[in-house]
């Protein structure tokens, strides 16, 4: 976690508040100049990110879009 004089960002509190609710994600934000902030995950252990957004409530849906395609895909 990024040095915030010992205060955590918004992004912080949402990366806190996202990470339980999506066990099977790995989720992190990549900061872009001057205050851009791009929220990335992909599925626990793959080795690149499948999702990149622009804003944790995007980022929510893109999970949930990933995990019904998920659940169609014949095994």
């Amino acid at each position: 976690m990024a040095y915030h004089d010992g205060m955590q960002s918004w992004d912080d509190e949402q990366l806190a508040m996202l990470r339980p609710k999506y066990p099977a994600w790995d989720i992190w934000t990549v900061r872009c100049w001057p205050n851009h902030t791009t929220w990335c995950a992909r599925p626990a252990g793959h080795p690149i990110a499948t999702i990149n957004a622009s804003t944790p409530e995007d980022l929510v849906e893109e999970i949930a879009e990933q995990e019904r395609e998920a659940l169609q895909r014949p095994e």
